[in-house]
């Protein structure tokens, strides 16, 4: 009988200790994504999410505004892993959103998840077809402040 209770008492402990010891994903502070792209993030009261992002991409100069900067507005849900979404606005029409998740790794780092959606300004409606472009990033967190200036990149997205 005590052998039985050690081996449900050890399948118990094997099952829930990982996640017990993994802790919370914080999606508070500065994220960079593969594309260099840098994220400052807050988590703020009833669940919402608010920052700045400088992009360190354009499908074309000028895109995302002269200096490529942009406040972010979001939500996220509660739970260990929060799913989440964001947006930014930029100045030069387009508007970016972002939907994923903060995952925690087995290092016990954490990274954003995300598949994102690029709307831009369509000049007519023969040109509409063109006009949203959809994508991944994984973005990192990263020591630091926000850079005062990112070298810019012309893509193809």
């Amino acid at each position: 009988m005590e052998r039985r209770i050690f081996a449900i008492s050890l399948f118990l402990v094997a099952f829930f200790a990982p996640g017990i010891l993994a802790g919370v994903c914080n999606m508070t502070g500065l994220w960079r994504n593969d594309l260099g792209s840098v994220l400052n993030l807050n988590e703020i009261e009833n669940y919402k999410l608010k920052g700045k992002f400088l992009t360190a991409v354009e499908a074309a100069k000028g895109e995302a505004g002269s200096d490529r900067r942009a406040r972010v507005i979001g939500i996220k849900n509660n739970g260990k892993e929060p799913t989440f979404s964001m947006s930014v606005a930029w100045d030069g029409g387009s508007i970016t959103s972002w939907v994923g998740q903060c995952l925690m790794l087995e290092d016990g780092q954490q990274i954003l998840r995300t598949t994102w959606l690029l709307r831009s300004p369509a000049t007519n409606l023969l040109e509409d077809w063109k006009s949203t472009r959809i994508g991944q990033d994984t973005f990192r967190q990263i020591n630091g402040d926000i850079p005062q200036g990112i070298h810019q990149k012309s893509v193809n997205l």
